[in-house]
């Protein structure tokens, strides 16, 4: 393959001729005009020294490398090959002619004089090639990074090779004081990250005049964060994140995406960091998602495709949701079907076809005021069809089937925490003889989510409010989705005592909502505070002025990783009989009949 192309061939050609200068050189700079009579005798001598480092160079990966992207790798595979050939050739010199006429000095003169000639070439021309490429830049977004860590540097230096990059970095937001006028590859550290109020007019007197903020470090604090939020919406500023630093490790253009900052990212606590290694379990299996067009759904199959599952099957009624998931999946591996969880038999069909070992059973109705009008549907949507799933995922020997639940399944006060405090005590109940694992994994709100706050909030914010709070003292417990599907999928995985056992989500403390409104206000109408309003209705049906992740009487443990409690505690069993008549009763549309049963199977369920 080296002698194939033509670039590597004329590296070959200069090391070769130059490590032949080189020898000489050595020569001449210990024995000057005598060198000249003593060259003519060891001529084969500097030959084969040349040979040997294009051997020894190619061994050590020297010509698989790019000069522009020249680094210390090169050096060190270069330091080792000279070294190598020099004390090859001292030996032969030895073996020949005893050292005779041979200054002492020789040896080292050669490796430095070699080394400063085969390695200078290639880093001036990196240099250069840099500098090229800084100077036609300015059609490229400028921006600042946040950060003075490895992620900063490597984006910098990617930024500068690819020419294909969009950015242009023209300075850097440091994390110290004590960074503040130095710099990396040549960008200067101007300010820090706790100095934003001085930074508009550093940038002013520098004349720089940057349209994107690109935060790099990862380790930032909420708090960081949203000051550089609030900084960059005032000034007119986009802003956006890097991935992890892996990302960085070539030059491509793919790895210039940055993810956009939005307002989860900012209210939601923290992510702390897990052990995602754990989900190697999930590659190369079959997996079912239902209701994947949903917000957890949706993106419960984006973090599964990571892991290379075998096959994904997404299951949605929706088809706008199931078209708008797909978009945003880039898999050969993805099978989507349109269907609802009610029709038992196409459930049952898909499974026996497909035959998933894993499925995440996500697909419900979540509204509280759609849910309490309607409760029988809500009760064949949430309980009927995960009672038909759970029934067909035995039958058809599927490994493992993961509920999700809410935080209002504890203490329900209306019908949607209901059924899904129904679906937990009914697949408690059928888990204990059961080969399929069946697992529960509840928490609380999602941020962004379908129904979520911030959306209508910021409805109301963008038309000057005013904002509409049913009560000035609830609250709720708050997730990003992000880290909410990650915890969901490494409960999945992760060992539990008991078949059908529950996992809890630690949500933090929970948030009011008006401290979260007041934030958003500060947040988007930066010149409107005075103006925006805050208007408090009434609880709705159904509503409680405070969630809870468990009950009181719930034995709860922790588990292996850091942010997932256990617990598995059975309280009010169902009786066989009993759920039985619900389900005759739901499935024969008796409504009256299905809410007083419902009842009966639930005593914590907080009616009216």
């Amino acid at each position: 393959m080296i002698f194939k192309n033509t670039k590597i061939l004329l590296t070959i050609f200069h090391d070769f001729i130059i490590l032949c200068i080189s020898f000489f050189l050595a020569l001449w700079l210990r024995l000057e005009n005598q060198s000249y009579n003593l060259i003519d005798f060891l001529w084969p001598y500097m030959i084969l020294f040349a040979t040997l480092n294009f051997f020894l160079l190619s061994r050590f990966g020297l010509y698989r490398g790019i000069w522009r992207y020249a680094s210390i790798q090169e050096i060190f595979s270069i330091t080792k090959s000279l070294f190598a050939s020099t004390l090859l050739i001292l030996a032969a010199l030895f073996l020949s002619i005893r050292l005779e006429n041979i200054p002492r000095s020789f040896p080292l003169l050669l490796f430095f004089v070699s080394f400063f000639a085969v390695a200078s070439p290639r880093f001036i021309y990196r240099i250069l090639k840099d500098k090229i490429s800084v100077s036609k830049d300015f059609d490229k977004v400028p921006v600042i990074v946040v950060g003075e860590g490895d992620s900063t540097e490597l984006f910098i230096r990617a930024a500068n090779r690819e020419k294909n990059s969009p950015f242009r970095v023209v300075a850097i937001l440091g994390s110290k004081n004590k960074s503040i006028g130095r710099s990396i590859h040549s960008i200067p550290i101007i300010s820090t990250i706790n100095s934003l109020d001085n930074l508009k007019n550093i940038l002013l007197k520098k004349r720089l005049k940057p349209q994107r903020i690109i935060i790099a470090d990862h380790s930032l604090d909420s708090a960081q964060v949203e000051n550089l939020f609030i900084f960059s919406k005032i000034n007119g500023l986009a802003i956006g994140k890097l991935p992890q630093i892996t990302d960085f490790k070539e030059a491509s253009v793919n790895k210039f995406s940055t993810k956009p900052i939005v307002f989860e990212d900012i209210l939601g606590r923290s992510q702390k960091t897990h052990d995602i290694n754990k989900l190697i379990e999930i590659q190369d299996k079959v997996i079912l998602v239902t209701g994947a067009g949903g917000s957890i759904g949706s993106e419960l199959s984006r973090q599964i495709l990571n892991f290379k599952p075998k096959k994904l099957i997404i299951y949605e009624q929706n088809e706008y949701n199931l078209y708008k998931v797909l978009e945003g999946l880039e898999s050969k591996n993805i099978i989507s079907i349109l269907g609802d969880v009610k029709n038992k038999n196409k459930m049952e069909n898909t499974i026996k076809k497909y035959k998933p070992q894993i499925v995440f059973h996500a697909a419900a109705l979540k509204h509280i005021t759609f849910v309490e009008n309607d409760p029988l549907e809500a009760l064949k949507n949430n309980f009927l069809s995960t009672v038909e799933l759970s029934n067909i995922c035995e039958r058809n020997k599927v490994s493992k089937m993961i509920f999700i639940s809410t935080d209002k399944a504890v203490n329900p006060s209306n019908v949607m925490g209901a059924s899904k405090r129904l679906c937990e005590k009914y697949i408690q109940m059928i888990s204990k003889n059961s080969k399929t694992n069946f697992k529960i994994i509840r928490f609380g709100n999602v941020l962004g989510s379908t129904g979520s706050v911030i959306p209508l909030f910021e409805k109301q914010i963008q038309k000057g409010g005013p904002i509409t709070i049913t009560h000035p003292k609830v609250s709720r417990f708050f997730m990003t989705i992000r880290e909410a599907v990650e915890l969901v999928l490494i409960s999945s995985v992760i060992k539990s005592e008991k078949n059908g056992s529950i996992n809890i989500l630690e949500m933090g403390e929970p948030v009011k909502i008006i401290d979260l409104a007041e934030k958003m206000i500060k947040l988007i109408a930066t010149d409107k505070k005075g103006k925006i309003e805050i208007e408090f209705t009434k609880l709705r049906k159904g509503e409680k002025i405070r969630e809870e992740l468990f009950y009181k009487k719930e034995e709860i443990k922790k588990t292996s990783e850091n942010g997932i409690l256990e617990t598995n505690t059975l309280l009010f069993p169902l009786i066989k009989n009993d759920v039985d008549k619900l389900i005759t009763t739901i499935k024969n549309n008796l409504t009256k009949d299905s809410i007083i049963l419902l009842k009966k199977n639930l005593p914590e369920y907080l009616t009216e």
